[in-house]
């Protein structure tokens, strides 16, 4: 898609017999060992986080743990089929490590939002912008949007009542979670519709939109629609229109939408006017089209798909059965469940979790998908790629080289573990460990200036890679530094021998 870049991020809830942090544990070891999917990242990168936590994958994504959960976060893409592929991609090797790790009967990972416990995992999506996530314009336009798009873009959520009561279904499993609508921290903040934490992870020129509201979806169809026209509004923005309109309650509304399956979904205003949530949406459609229509296939993808999936949701949102994951996963339920007692039945939650089950072979969506072809987006081959191979028009194809290079190399095999898991304490007699007192490193310049290069031998991150302090900067997310991650893929070897020779 033309100007836009974009990148997901799946926490990943886990059952069965093993709990479940020792299961992404287990899993997260068996992508690294060996240097299959990647290469381990050895410093602790944020708090809590002990070392060798996560890593790259050589397709450019990353993959660690975060509180517990396995987390993985795709490669920088420009393309809605990439960013689909590589989403699926996350899946393939997560049930590949799953399977190294002998743990085929004992966890199973679903790619879901919440474990109907009162517990949920996060999805989020970043977009590459160009102004500040502060700026009152892109957050006030942003709002309605995010608070609409969940009647195309919600996952569905069985709410079970509990004793004999029959349950509900909603929408949107993450909008029952959310506290605020806008926050800047990120674990004590609460639970926005945006998160305005602005990380560096480009030059200066770029910025990051951090959307953290949205569902995490099996429907590939939903998940290149969810991307493709949040990045289109996000450009809107950028151009500096205004959707004026001011919601008086986005969490109400955002909660209150999710809670009706009927189609009157509306949204209420500051001046105390009610707004069909379908006329929300199609206001942002309008100036889409009107400024980027022609522009390129996934723009126009987008727009068509976009203006479709509204007038069929106006008219009969069952006729989305096989195309958007709420009204695919609503239809089964009601089949199974019919009209009668079995709406209290406690395999419904058995039914609802088995359609985000990611191993194929026992996934109801996988079943689904074979019957209804949009559900699936991107073809095998094509994710396949993804698995391995980084997206070809981004920095994540010179990150992927470097990171070859680097294993080629055994840089792995030179981390001094030991040294690295000794008592914070003992370390902070010594001043060039006095950085690990705070328990993490925030980036390789952390390394360089406690000249801590025999513990830490490199640093690897979105925006660089740091070995022994040479340092190749990436720090434009469009580039693909082919020729840089080359020269310096060539040096690692001499690097590590001259280290060697010290």
């Amino acid at each position: 898609m033309e100007d836009a870049l974009f990148g997901t991020e799946i926490e990943y809830g886990c059952v069965g017999d093993v709990q479940p942090v020792r299961a992404a544990l287990l899993v997260k070891d068996a992508i690294f060992r060996g240097c299959r999917h990647g290469l381990i990242d050895p410093p602790p990168r944020e708090w809590g986080e002990v070392p060798g936590n996560g890593g790259f994958l050589f397709n450019g994504g990353r993959m660690y743990l975060d509180l517990g959960h396995l987390e993985h976060a795709t490669a920088e893409c420009r393309t809605l089929t990439d960013i689909v592929a590589h989403e699926r991609a996350g899946e393939t090797i997560v049930n590949q490590a799953v399977r190294d790790a002998e743990l085929e009967s004992q966890a199973y990972f679903v790619k879901n939002n919440t474990d109907y416990f009162g517990h949920t995992f996060g999805y989020h999506e970043n977009y590459c912008i160009r102004q500040s996530p502060y700026d009152s314009g892109l957050v006030d336009g942003m709002l309605p949007f995010l608070v609409t798009r969940q009647i195309y873009t919600g996952a569905g959520c069985l709410l079970p009542r509990g004793d004999d009561t029959p349950a509900a279904f909603a929408l949107s499993q993450r909008a029952q979670f959310v506290t605020i609508d806008v926050s800047h921290r990120v674990r004590f903040g609460g639970r926005p519709i945006i998160n305005l934490r602005d990380e560096p992870l480009a030059e200066r020129q770029y910025r990051r939109l951090h959307v953290i509201v949205g569902d995490v979806n099996r429907s590939e169809y939903t998940t290149a629609l969810k991307i493709g026209t949040t990045a289109l509004v996000a450009q809107l923005l950028e151009q500096g229109w205004s959707p004026q309109l001011v919601l008086a309650d986005p969490v109400r509304d955002l909660r209150r939408i999710a809670a009706t399956t009927g189609g009157r979904w509306t949204v209420g205003t500051e001046t105390d006017e009610y707004i069909p949530a379908i006329e929300v949406q199609r206001r942002y459609l309008r100036e889409a089209e009107r400024r980027f229509s022609g522009r390129d296939a996934d723009t126009e993808w987008t727009l068509e798909n976009w203006e479709w999936v509204l007038e069929q949701l106006e008219s009969d949102p069952a006729r989305l059965d096989g195309y958007l994951d709420w009204v695919t996963k609503h239809e089964q339920i009601k089949r199974y469940a019919g009209t009668g007692t079995a709406w209290t039945d406690p395999d419904l939650i058995k039914l609802d979790l088995s359609y985000h089950q990611i191993d194929p072979s026992i996934s109801l969506f996988d079943v689904l998908a074979k019957r209804h072809r949009n559900l699936y987006w991107a073809d095998s081959d094509t994710v396949f790629t993804a698995a391995t191979q980084a997206p070809p028009d981004t920095r994540a194809h010179g990150r992927s080289q470097v990171l070859r290079a680097l294993a080629a190399a055994g840089a792995d095999t030179a981390i001094p573990w030991q040294d690295l898991r000794l008592n914070l304490e003992n370390l902070m007699w010594d001043r060039r460990y006095f950085f690990l007192a705070y328990d993490y490193v925030d980036d390789w310049q952390d390394v360089a200036a406690n000249g801590s290069w025999d513990v830490i031998p490199y640093v690897l991150d979105w925006k660089a890679i740091a070995v022994h302090g040479r340092v190749l900067e990436m720090p434009n997310p469009f580039a693909t530094y082919d020729d840089e991650a080359q020269r310096f893929g060539e040096s690692i070897p001499d690097i590590f021998e001259e280290e060697a020779a010290n």
